[in-house]
């Protein structure tokens, strides 16, 4: 079953959330730390979010923006050491609220969308090592450095434009029996504040002025990656992702000029589990299939930024080896959970029947 254990490749990019707590877009894989010797990889996704909200005027609207994600990363082996670097994209916020406007709006409150539009990423370096302390046992540490770029955001209460980089430590041990395709690893990595340059105004038409005090928190995250052969050729891997979103808040403060008003999310608290089988149909192809769940906050909410309650997602994949390239693909399709979010104003927006859909491709190669 030795070789079983490089499902986790295609495994990986499956696993990527398409709904995820907070601004999670895509968690750190560290699948590549495993690889023997030389390693490179490189993926991409494209994510088709089907997310419509209707306000209380009776406009419906797709709310979220589609997203592409590209991942490189490279791995070392240096004896019991390896040396790992991986770039992705760990958070994004991608709305397009404020199109859901229908006429009369601002003018007549009634006929304004609360949702707002979002264009900010967070992208993500980690610097990641690993200690084979033996055969079965090894230890991981690293700094993941998050950044924020010129992201931007409207709302009815201003526009805002923020900048900020933060570097948060990762740790974590796993266990590994290889003759049974057997690995346990926990990583985690705690909650980090980072300082924003932020700056906003009553609209994109008007120049912006710097308000001091902004920021954002990234959750302390605890993850469970596991994997098993249960059966000749036939591979049992799952995980579980919990982070503490409700002390991981993003705040703008008001700003006097103009006047505009703060921004304050309302994330709650996390936990994804997933589970997944994988299938060697030959020495060159594979195949896997997993299912993944999410909890949600409850039928309603008040935070703007709520589009779902909860989610669950099926994947398809497989894994194609050549030489010392291996090419993996799969599909994902994500039911979101019903939800109504009325604002303190008395704006709403009600999401039924959403859906999202994803497919993506990555190339590794050993050398």
């Amino acid at each position: 079953m030795k070789n079983l254990i490089k499902f986790t490749l295609a495994a990986g990019m499956l696993a990527s959330p398409a709904l995820s707590g907070g601004w999670e877009a895509s968690r750190l894989d560290s699948s590549m730390m495993y690889q023997d010797g030389m390693y490179a990889e490189v993926g991409s996704s494209s994510i088709d979010y089907d997310v419509n909200g209707t306000t209380q005027a009776g406009t419906k609207h797709k709310m979220a923006k589609d997203q592409t994600r590209t991942n490189l990363g490279f791995k070392a082996q240096y004896g019991d050491f390896d040396i790992g670097l991986a770039t992705y994209m760990s958070g994004a916020i991608q709305l397009d609220g404020q199109s859901a406007h229908a006429a009369g709006c601002p003018g007549v409150l009634a006929a304004c969308s609360v949702v707002p539009s979002a264009d900010v990423t967070v992208d993500s370096l980690a610097l990641l090592a690993r200690y084979r302390i033996n055969e079965n046992m090894s230890v991981i540490g690293g700094l993941n450095r998050y950044e924020v770029s010129d992201a931007k955001v409207t709302s009815l209460g201003g526009y805002y434009v923020v900048n900020g980089d933060e570097i948060a430590p990762v740790a974590g041990a796993a266990y590994e029996n290889k003759e049974i395709a057997l690995r346990v690893e926990l990583l985690l990595q705690t909650e980090t504040d980072v300082t924003l340059s932020a700056s906003s105004s009553t609209s994109a038409a008007v120049a912006t002025t710097a308000v001091s005090g902004a920021k954002m928190v990234i959750p302390q995250t605890l993850t469970l990656n596991f994997q098993s052969g249960i059966a000749e050729d036939t591979l049992l891997f799952g995980s579980v992702h919990k982070a503490d979103w409700a002390t991981a808040q993003i705040n703008i403060p008001a700003n006097a000029t103009g006047p505009v008003a703060a921004i304050d999310s309302d994330f709650g608290n996390r936990t994804a589990y997933s589970i997944g089988v994988g299938r060697k149909l030959s020495d060159s192809l594979s195949v896997l299939g997993s299912y993944a769940t999410e909890g949600g906050g409850g039928a309603t909410s008040t935070d703007p930024f709520t589009l779902r309650d909860g989610s669950q997602t099926l994947a398809l994949g497989a894994r194609y080896t050549y030489e010392n390239m291996t090419i993996s693909g799969g599909y994902s399709y994500t039911k979101a959970g019903d939800v109504t979010m009325t604002h303190s104003t008395g704006l709403s927006s009600t999401y039924a029947d959403n859906k999202v859909t994803g497919i993506g491709l990555k190339i590794g190669f050993s050398f």
